[in-house]
């Protein structure tokens, strides 16, 4: 894939020095390669960054994969503490807030009131809620 996409890459430069522009080379490339190719949002891309003087073929370094998170280490913590907000949370891990969010909806939990709590109930839950409610509708 990372080879077939340098090709491209070299075949957008061919172009561009052509005297091209990137919806002609987006075409030229999908009657080549199939509709597949590169998007012509793309071509036009790499044109800028050709415009631009930079003739380098190689994508730029980005910032790299999502930190990853341990889920049962956030789990301690909330079980520790339930009060924790996400930015406590994410200083104690060295991440971000949002990355603390994200977990904190996988593993289905909502704050309600201020404390982090399961979205689903538990059996025992369920069980104690339907007996208050009996004993709120007896009285």
């Amino acid at each position: 894939m990372e080879n077939q996409k340098e090709h491209f890459c070299h075949i957008l430069l061919f172009y561009f020095r052509k005297g091209k522009n990137a919806s002609q080379a987006h075409k030229k490339l999908c009657a080549v390669y199939g509709d597949e190719a590169l998007k012509e949002r793309q071509c036009q891309n790499w044109f800028a960054k050709f415009r631009s003087g930079d003739f380098s073929l190689k994508d730029e370094k980005r910032s790299g994969r999502p930190v990853e998170v341990d889920d049962a280490l956030i789990k301690a913590i909330i079980n520790s503490d339930c009060h924790s907000t996400t930015r406590e949370i994410a200083e104690k891990l060295h991440v971000s807030h949002t990355c603390i969010e994200n977990h904190l909806k996988q593993l289905g939990y909502v704050q309600k009131l201020d404390t982090w709590v399961p979205h689903e109930l538990k059996e025992s839950q369920l069980t104690q809620r339907i007996s208050s409610c009996d004993l709120l509708k007896k009285q």
